[in-house]
């Protein structure tokens, strides 16, 4: 495998995954919250995403974390597979949570630049939601042959072994 795109709610570890599984399958990782926001949580609009996600989809080895549907299309073409991370929405939440109180007023590695750890509502609402409202949108783009679910680190550590 030579491109993984990972996908999935907030909370439910894509980015550590992404790190875990880049240093497993020596492929480089491309966590897009650190290129689709500027300082101030300035989400970039959906032409500069498309173009950032290109330059990316493009290389020849890679593991994309983020779903950012103005750019997935291109991302899920080039990829060998997709891996959909799911985990219960009470350890996303919980996740969450520890990652704000990990990170408070710093920002975390895979977050771009400016954007400080912060914890809000409207977050917590999009993941309390996401699987109702945003995961069938992101399923529709994927074509089951490239998609493989994930729903515990034990799934995930057999990927490694299989791929790895």
């Amino acid at each position: 495998m030579n491109r993984i795109v990972i996908i999935g709610s907030p909370g439910t570890g894509k980015s550590t995954a992404a790190r875990k599984l880049g240093a497993s399958l020596q492929l480089p990782v491309y966590h897009l919250d650190t290129y689709m926001w500027s300082a101030g949580w300035q989400l970039l609009n959906a032409e500069d995403q498309r173009r950032i996600s290109h330059t990316l989809a493009a290389k020849h080895r890679w593991i994309i974390d983020g779903n950012y549907r103005a750019s997935l299309q291109e991302r899920i073409q080039r990829a060998d597979c997709v891996l959909l991370f799911e985990r219960p929405l009470l350890l996303s939440l919980y996740r969450i949570v520890k990652r704000r109180i990990r990170y408070r007023k710093t920002t975390r590695p895979d977050m771009a630049s400016g954007c400080p750890e912060q914890l809000n509502v409207e977050f917590l609402l999009y993941t309390i939601r996401f699987r109702r409202e945003k995961l069938p949108k992101l399923l529709s783009e994927v074509p089951e042959r490239k998609l493989i679910r994930l729903s515990s680190n034990r799934a995930l550590e057999r990927f490694i072994a299989r791929n790895g």
